[in-house]
């Protein structure tokens, strides 16, 4: 049960109350106007011409930079759906922005469209039958220091405090307690999500866990991506954990001209070795996470970050005694540590890094790795032809807590991993794009040369994360979602049977 009550706020004007709330006694956003009249004060519309068009119509990925016909800046929940119903009379597609961190141009790419930008929507609320109520617009940062500030609990989400909370939770988003407490969805209990109907009429509704009519639509929010069933602009959680006090943070640093490619490859397997025999739900050790990042040779160094809850080095001290078993002199790395408290790590782990060019891929990972795909990553990261300080593999790791739920009871099938791989390379030069892109695809390829050069689910690997978005999959519904694609289909079906929220990699009608 939360303590505190009230309101606290974003930096954003507070929003309104969506029909779900209101059944459940009190609204967590007062203040607000009735969402089914649509009378709502009419959002900004952001033009071409306007000095801000360029910078609301780029994201984080600066790749990619769109032209739609306006983007419309709300604050409410009422704004959003008449916006909605604006772009939906005019025919015009609509793609969401939230913290604008979309890998692909997913949300950018609509040209003579409209992109909602929720960015204004980020109060906290406390709902009266214990949980919260998070509109749409929050960011990492907000959730984390608003929710611990006035409630004492967390999401257990990503390291990266830009990123906006609607992309990062419907996708099943992780962080560095999830080993510990699981991924962000396994906490949602319902979602407030305006839909377009088979007649193009527009609605918001209030789609709860279990509930029998709209349960199906929450369910596809536990993992079914943005930008396929309607806008969120609220997210109800429950049962949210309380953050250590305190944590440890470590450093740990490897200098590459102190490896080969023996004691890489026993780096690896070291690496993959304790997780997998420390991944089981209960195992003493879901206190650490770790992000364990691959840097390209022109960099000078591996690193890795290792967080572990609490103060008691047990765990952190085991970690890194296994790690460097059976190193050879000479290629140990250098680690610094320290305790301070959660949620100062919280700012000090920024993930997000400055805006750039970039291109991402991933995988899931059930076993440690197999050699041949060790011998692959050390040839990319050591290819002579290419270099880039910026160029590196991160391998987080997975499983505890996260592997505790059924594979089918949220919309997030990988549940049985231990590693999960993000693939990056950043730039700032758009005539460089040729270089980075085909050194990162020849990078994915050779990894997963065995599998048709992408990693499907096999009892080693296990597919790719929705959330790390990659264009250039070929089979990117069974990667993503396995088995549950066929029900996220058919959500769509019901939801948004005329398939006004859609993407190059949205979930398709039955039968496309």
């Amino acid at each position: 049960m939360l303590t505190g009550s009230g309101l606290v706020l974003g930096g954003a004007a507070v929003g309104a109350l969506s029909p779900g709330w209101a059944r459940a006694g009190t609204d967590p956003f007062p203040g607000s106007a009735d969402t089914t009249a649509g009378a709502a004060v009419p959002a900004v519309q952001v033009g071409p011409g306007d000095a801000r068009y360029g910078a609301l119509s780029t994201g984080f990925n600066q790749r990619f930079s769109g032209t739609p016909a306006y983007v419309a800046v709300v604050t409410t929940a009422d704004q959003c759906l008449a916006a909605v119903r604006e772009a939906v009379a005019e025919g015009r597609r609509i793609t969401v922005r939230g913290g604008g961190h979309c890998y692909e141009g997913f949300v950018s790419d609509n040209p003579g469209g409209v992109i909602v930008d929720l960015s204004g929507m980020r109060a906290v609320g406390q709902d009266p039958a214990g949980g919260v109520a998070l509109q749409g617009g929050c960011t990492n940062w907000d959730v984390y220091e608003l929710l611990y500030k006035s409630y004492g609990v967390t999401l257990p989400g990503g390291s990266c405090y830009s990123v906006g909370l609607g992309g990062h939770v419907v996708g099943g988003g992780y962080g560095l307690l999830s080993r510990e407490h699981g991924l962000t969805v396994d906490h949602l209990d319902a979602v407030e999500v305006i839909v377009v109907d088979a007649d193009r009429s527009v609605r918001l509704v209030s789609a709860r866990k279990g509930d029998p009519d709209t349960g199906d639509l929450f369910w596809a929010h536990t993992g079914g991506g943005g930008g396929t069933f309607g806008v969120v602009t609220a997210y109800h959680f429950r049962d949210l954990p309380a953050p250590p006090p305190v944590v440890q943070l470590a450093t740990t640093t490897w200098q590459w001209s102190t490896l080969d490619p023996a004691a890489f490859a026993i780096l690896l397997g070291n690496y993959g070795g304790y997780l997998a025999a420390n991944s089981a739900p209960d195992s003493p050790a879901r206190t650490l996470f770790a992000l364990l990042r691959l840097t390209h040779v022109s960099a000078g160094t591996i690193t890795m970050t290792t967080q572990v809850s609490g103060d008691d080095p047990a765990v952190l001290d085991g970690f890194l005694a296994a790690l460097d078993a059976g190193m050879p002199a000479g290629a140990g790395p250098t680690t610094t540590r320290r305790v301070m408290p959660w949620v100062e790590a919280t700012q000090t782990l920024d993930g997000s890094g400055p805006n750039q060019r970039g291109k991402y891929k991933s995988a899931y990972l059930c076993q440690p790795f197999p050699d041949r795909q060790i011998g692959a990553i050390w040839a990319a990261l050591t290819d002579p032809g290419y270099s880039n300080p910026q160029a590196l593999l991160q391998v987080d790791t997975y499983g505890c807590r996260i592997n505790a739920v059924a594979p089918d009871a949220t919309a997030v099938a990988q549940r049985s991993s231990i590693m999960k791989l993000q693939y990056q390379t950043y730039w700032t030069d758009p005539a460089e794009d040729d270089v980075h892109l085909s050194w990162i695809r020849r990078f994915y390829q050779s990894v997963y040369a065995d599998t048709g050069g992408e990693p499907v689910p096999n009892g080693i690997t296990d597919g790719c994360y929705v959330n790390y978005p990659d264009v250039d999959l070929q089979n990117w519904p069974a990667l993503y979602f396995k088995d549950n694609y066929p029900r996220l289909q058919a959500v769509k079906a019901r939801w948004d049977p005329t398939d006004q929220f859609r993407h190059a990699q949205s979930v398709r009608l039955p039968g496309g």
